[in-house]
């Protein structure tokens, strides 16, 4: 027992490690190639002073992030992907085993989101670093043959990406339990957060850190200004609907099933070098204008331009198959509706604290997006080191929560994988449950007979196997009838063929079926045996209710066993 506990910490020290590495090499990496190809991001008169007018312009702004949307686009293609990796997909494998992470989705993954970045797209990078600490921690077990401990190192890995990416130890382990994991048993607590603490010393003392904020944001004035931050609270949350519904819903954005996948990404490139020529503010992750509307350095018009033209980039880009977070993006629009609101608020209370306003905007907003409001709220609190700050950020947290979740839920991940026909609330068991289809428990333990029987030969046929319900297959093997011994045993000519008798209204489960729809189906059933047959009609097995009993008891106690020691 107390080698197993050293060993998990030991691991989780380990996930902490390597984690800090890539996400540092992650980090410098978009850093060097943005110098690259776009010139410094933030440079807003850089492009202009250097390019205007001229045809290396044209081709450095435009034609340079359509050619990395078209490699991107070639990437998706070799991964036979069809969509971007992140949280979904880290909160799908702690749900279910059906759905396990792999190194070469989270390489591909990290380096198409690099180059996304890079180029210009309006798109985060901590969801790609989320993933990947996630598939790092996930390949760690994998690698030690760790039984039973898989969902413990996916959140190692994932409290180490938000704790080297934010310089946040305590976020990183809050978001990794509240966001990812969903449940706080004990046993994940240790390792989880020794990741999260040496991924953050190791990243402070080797590279160091680049705080988002480098200045004390200030105090709440007045106790007359909470109404200002829970209007933000509601406005960021009506607004966050629309960006999430912009990046998740069908009727939200324009089919573009014609175009060819490989070129999606290289429009989404070319529509961020356009926007580029004019408002080179919103391209990228934008960090230095989330510092710079904090500070309060734009004017009402420019950061309702801002506002606009981020969110309608960002789920371009993002619709349109370049590869990234959606967090940063929220930063942003919630700092441009803090400055906004600031504004507007300052002609009724010439002291309020717009900065203050603006970081609670931006943490309500990120919160409706990724969910995980205490894990906001930590974060606010670890980068000001300002309690002021993180309790502004709390009042509007909890009004913007409390708006969004009605339409879209607990985050944009959830209505990732509800299009997935995946119901986290649900719950684990049931999302198990879910995954598992009916083809996997079905069996052969059933009677056969054939449409060239007679009744009594029928009869004989079930006597002899010991079955009382039997099914009626004709010579392609497809069936035809469900026949029940008592009704035949009643029958006064034995002799005629079985299929002169009447057919009978029986209930069927596809193979294709999972075991929780099947299990609503059969909760009126009575009767011996349930017949699975593919959709052409072919009968492949059956089960019992005893059957579909089992499967519930064994994934529910697996799962109870599985949280009790995660």
């Amino acid at each position: 027992m107390f080698i197993s506990i050293i060993t998990t910490l030991f691991l989780g020290s380990v996930i902490g490690v390597i984690t800090s590495v890539s996400v540092y090499g992650f980090i410098s990496l978009v850093k060097i190639l943005t110098n690259i190809f776009r010139n410094p991001e933030n440079s807003f008169n850089g492009f202009y002073g250097l390019f205007e007018n001229t045809l290396e312009f044209i081709l450095f702004v435009i034609i340079t992030p359509f050619l990395i949307g078209l490699i991107v686009g070639i990437i998706r293609k070799y991964a036979s992907d069809s969509r971007w990796h992140g949280p979904p997909d880290v909160i799908l494998a702690v749900h279910s085993e059906k759905k396990p992470l792999d190194i070469k989705s989270g390489f591909l993954t990290s380096f198409s989101s690099i180059l996304s970045i890079s180029a210009g797209g309006s798109v985060g990078q901590y969801g790609p670093l989320v993933h990947f600490g996630a598939t790092l921690g996930a390949e760690i077990n994998d690698l030690f043959k760790r039984k039973g401990q898989y969902q413990i190192y996916i959140g190692a890995g994932v409290a180490a990406a938000i704790s080297s990416g934010f310089g946040a130890p305590l976020a990183g382990l809050i978001f990794a339990r509240e966001v990812i994991l969903r449940h706080q048993s004990l046993a994940s607590f240790a390792p989880i957060l020794v990741s999260s603490i040496v991924s953050y010393l190791f990243t402070k003392n080797f590279f160091g850190l680049e705080p988002l904020f480098s200045s004390k944001i200030g105090e709440i004035e007045s106790i007359h200004h909470f109404p200002f931050f829970i209007i933000s609270g509601i406005l960021c949350g009506a607004i966050s609907i629309l960006y999430m519904r912009g990046l998740t819903h069908p009727k939200y954005f324009p089919n573009i099933s014609k175009i060819n996948p490989i070129l999606q990404p290289a429009l989404a490139g070319l529509i961020c070098g356009l926007v580029a020529l004019y408002i080179p503010q919103v391209i990228g992750l934008g960090t230095q204008t989330i510092k710079d509307l904090v500070i309060g350095n734009f004017d009402l018009k420019f950061a309702l331009t801002l506002l606009l033209f981020k969110l309608l980039l960002t789920v371009i880009c993002l619709r349109m198959g370049l590869i990234g977070g959606v967090f940063a993006p929220a930063l942003f629009l919630g700092a441009c509706i803090g400055v906004i609101l600031g504004i507007v608020f300052q002609t009724l209370s010439p002291n309020l604290n717009t900065s203050l306003l603006t970081v609670a905007s931006m943490s309500a907003f990120a919160s409706c997006v990724i969910g995980g409001p205490v894990a906001n709220m930590m974060i606010i609190l670890e980068l000001t080191s300002d309690y002021q700050a993180t309790l502004a950020a709390g009042i509007s947290i909890v009004f913007a929560s409390l708006v969004s979740y009605k339409v879209i839920g607990q985050s944009v991940f959830d209505k990732v994988l509800a299009n997935k026909n995946i119901d986290l609330d649900l719950g684990r068991e049931n999302i198990k449950l879910q995954q598992t289809l009916i083809s996997e428990i079905c069996h052969k333990d059933y009677c056969e007979v054939a449409s060239t029987s007679s009744i009594e030969n029928a009869i004989k046929k079930m006597v002899k196997s010991k079955n009382s319900e039997a099914y009626l297959i004709n010579s392609e093997k497809k069936i035809i009838n469900k026949l029940e011994l008592p009704f035949l045993l009643s029958l006064k000519n034995k002799k005629q063929l079985i299929t002169k008798i009447p057919k009978t209204n029986f209930l069927k489960l596809y193979s294709t079926e999972n075991i929780l729809d099947s299990i609503e189906k059969c909760k009126t059933f009575v009767g011996e045996s349930i017949p699975v047959i593919s959709k052409s009609g072919f009968l492949e097995g059956v089960v019992t209710e005893g059957d579909l009993f089992q499967i519930f008891l064994k994934i529910t106690k697996e799962e109870k066993k599985m949280e009790h020691e995660n």
